[in-house]
């Protein structure tokens, strides 16, 4: 450090009156931290559990600790889990009295408007037998309406004892401030009079350069040199310690994040001049800022996250009842987004992701906002419409510029989104409301084929209401015998006679009546109970067929469908053997009805069980036969014995020459591979005929007879057995 040019006893007593001021500089300092909200998020716990610095959350004005990481337990050795509930007092960490006051201060300011501040503390905490140093500070947040205290601080003893350490050591030699860890300078009119060696090294001088200059080289505007040095000033001759975190430049422009502190050199004249102590948290205040942008965006897109959607939602909302006009939040899912990651990797569905986002902020830009919800849902807020048309327009020009493929490499992936529609204010005044109806509006699109879109209306919700019901109760009705089987009778078109008939399951609620099974089986299938819901059809059917027999029916033959879930996952061998056995008809009488999506799907496994079906006796046709993914080589492979013609080609078929050409086509070519066939949905007499020319062998339909209980199926096949018999 460089010496004044004086006598020896003058510079001494000089070098002992600063070095004295000096010394209890070292006692005082401040450095406030981590300036924003902190919100219990998971994904930063670990970040924030890792840290040396503690971190805490508490309620105002209560003072309960509502949240904290690890490095708190540490300190006052208790588990964390423990101090959750517990009050802000009871940790001992200073005058926490004081420190709830000054928050629940700054509270009512931030309702009145005002800005808050953050404040900083150094407090002494007995850990044990051992003293210890706590530098914290604290402010305030609001978030969700409910203010809380964040408080962040760190163990400072070590730092402590090192001032101390460091003050002894300059007031014997003043060459070993040089191995500070931190930067300290002393300044005079703002004027750089002394430096330590760490000080020149931060900002990037040579030994003695920056002595003599004013302390604007330290700063990067001179508006930022003349702000801070007015509020310095003002402290410092008020003799109040100054303490301010600053972005400061290097001598080459850089610029870095520098916490200060300083203190006047002498108490009865602090015009005499000032000592600053500096530290470079570039890294810190980087860390923080990252910490804060995260919570709030997207890590994969970079997009804002549901928190910040949120928020930017609530405001044009608020901006919306003003202006009288709507607010439009769209829920948009990628289709089959599902096969790209199972294909591709989820390295090309994150670049995906990416490209989706940058896509959809090009066509939605500022002040719309497109959020990621999660997975490869997409959230967007269109503001400022004065009608629903606008928003169908805009909707319909995003689902058209998501024909363009998306360009990765040498590789082109081309996807569709489906779109759901809430607006506000019809449709909800907050954002869980809009944002559920939304969704169901997306999944309505996506049942609609996809690559669509869909405005919510009360009919969904009344639909979704209806699901939940039917869910909670479905299990109930498989324990308390609720389904019953209604059966569709089936003739011979040759003959007249009839053969038997289609067991189709119905859901006789107590409250709502007789449910239709188109209502109730896609629920099964997503829970799972279909497995136990079609053991149950089976061994029913069986057992009624079993009736038919005795009543004399000659070799009746009963059609049980079978769904795609209990083919593949329940163990449908053992279930038919077991029905079998236990109603004591021929397999032959037992037929098992398959979709074509049953055979598509692991097709080998899936032959090896419709082998050793066949090999048991039972029949096997394939059902809706014409609507799926109709193959010839299926037909080959799985050598089934019925083709069951769809309805939607038989119910029009005497005035539909298409659906005619369609018929006959499908009996010609069943024919040729020694198939029998089916048609279902026979309506009326002309249909029968047709069918009847066309060479069709069985026929099902309301025409014939509609799908009717057991008891009345029994009184059926007693008519025309006493039919039978008279002739």
């Amino acid at each position: 450090m460089a010496k004044p040019c004086d006598t020896d006893n003058d510079w001494k007593t000089r070098k002992d009156r600063i070095i004295g001021l000096g010394e209890r500089s070292f006692h005082k300092s401040y450095y406030p931290q981590l300036k924003q909200n902190l919100d219990r998020l998971e994904r930063f716990h670990t970040l924030l559990d890792s840290t040396s610095d503690f971190v805490l959350l508490v309620s105002l004005p209560e003072g309960t600790i509502t949240d904290a990481n690890a490095a708190l337990g540490r300190l006052i050795n208790v588990p964390v889990d423990q101090l959750i509930g517990s009050t802000f007092e009871s940790l001992g960490l200073g005058d926490a009295s004081h420190v709830l006051a000054v928050l629940s201060q700054d509270m009512n300011s931030f309702l009145e408007g005002e800005a808050t501040a953050t404040h900083s503390v150094v407090t002494e905490f007995c850990h044990g037998d051992t003293l210890v140093w706590i530098e914290f500070s604290y402010c305030l947040a609001v978030l969700d309406t409910k203010s809380y205290g964040v408080m962040v601080g760190r163990d400072v003893t070590e730092r402590k004892h090192n001032h101390e350490m460091l003050a002894a050591l300059l007031s014997e030699k003043e060459a070993m401030l040089d191995n500070a860890l931190v930067a300290i300078a002393m300044v005079r009119e703002r004027i750089i009079i002394s430096c330590n060696r760490r000080f020149e090294i931060m900002f990037g001088y040579q030994p003695g350069e920056a002595l003599g200059k004013s302390t604007q080289i330290l700063y990067t505007s001179k508006l930022s040199f003349d702000s801070f040095g007015e509020e310095a000033y003002s402290a410092l001759m008020n003799d109040e310690p100054f303490t301010r975190i600053q972005m400061l430049a290097r001598a080459d422009g850089s610029s870095f994040w520098c916490e200060m502190t300083g203190n006047v050199l002498d108490h009865m004249h602090p015009q005499n001049g000032s000592v600053w102590m500096m530290t470079d948290i570039t890294d810190r205040k980087e860390a923080e800022d990252r910490a804060k942008y995260l919570s709030y965006h997207d890590a994969i897109t970079g997009l804002p996250n549901q928190l910040l959607f949120q928020d930017r939602l609530q405001q044009a909302m608020m901006f919306s009842d003003l202006a009288k006009t709507k607010v439009a939040l769209l829920v948009a899912d990628l289709d089959r987004f599902k096969t790209i990651n199972d294909i591709l990797g989820f390295n090309m569905g994150n670049r995906l992701l990416v490209s989706v986002g940058e896509r959809l902020n090009q066509l939605f830009p500022s002040p719309d906002t497109v959020c990621r919800q999660g997975g490869d849902e997409f959230l967007m807020l269109l503001t400022n419409l004065s009608s629903v048309e606008l928003i169908g327009n805009s909707i319909a020009e995003l689902i058209a510029n998501f024909t363009a493929p998306f360009k990765f490499d040498n590789q082109e992936l081309t996807t569709s989104i489906s779109v759901g529609v809430a607006i506000y204010p019809e449709d909800g005044a907050d954002f869980e409301t809009l944002l559920k109806k939304a969704d169901m509006a997306m999944y309505r699109a996506k049942d609609a084929g996809r690559n669509t879109y869909r405005f919510f209306n009360e009919e969904m919700n009344s639909e979704a209401i209806d699901q939940i019901t039917l869910h909670a109760g479905l299990r109930r009705a498989l324990e308390e015998k609720q389904f019953v089987l209604h059966y569709q009778p089936q003739i011979d078109m040759g003959s007249g006679a009839l053969i038997g008939a289609e067991a189709l399951i119905r859901w006789e609620h107590p409250e709502l009546g007789m449910i239709p099974p188109g209502r109730f089986i896609p629920i099964a299938e997503e829970t799972g109970l279909i497995i136990e819901i079609g053991d149950w059809v089976l061994h029913e059917a069986c057992r009624e067929a079993a009736k038919w027999l005795k009543a004399g029916m000659y070799e009746p033959v009963v059609a049980v469908n079978l769904s795609a879930l209990q083919f593949k996952r329940g163990n449908i061998e053992s279930s038919v053997s077991h029905a079998l056995q236990e109603s004591g008809i021929e397999p032959g009488m037992l037929e098992l009805e398959l979709t074509e999506s049953i055979l598509i799907q692991d097709t080998e496994n899936v032959l090896a069980t419709v082998q050793r079906l066949k090999l048991m006796g039972v029949k096997l046709s394939i059902d809706d036969f014409g609507t799926g993914y109709s193959s010839l080589s299926y037909l080959k492979r799985f050598k089934v014995d019925k083709l069951k013609i769809d309805q939607s080609f038989v119910r029009d078929l005497a005035n539909n020459a298409d659906d005619a050409a369609i018929v006959r086509a499908v009996i010609q070519m069943a024919r040729s591979l020694g198939l029998q066939t089916i048609a279902e949905g026979v309506e009326n007499e002309r249909a029968l005929e047709l069918l009847r020319l066309y060479h069709c062998d069985e026929a099902q339909g309301y025409f014939i007879s509609r799908p009717i209980p057991a008891s009345v199926f029994m009184s059926y096949l007693g008519n025309y057995l006493d039919k039978t018999n008279t002739k």
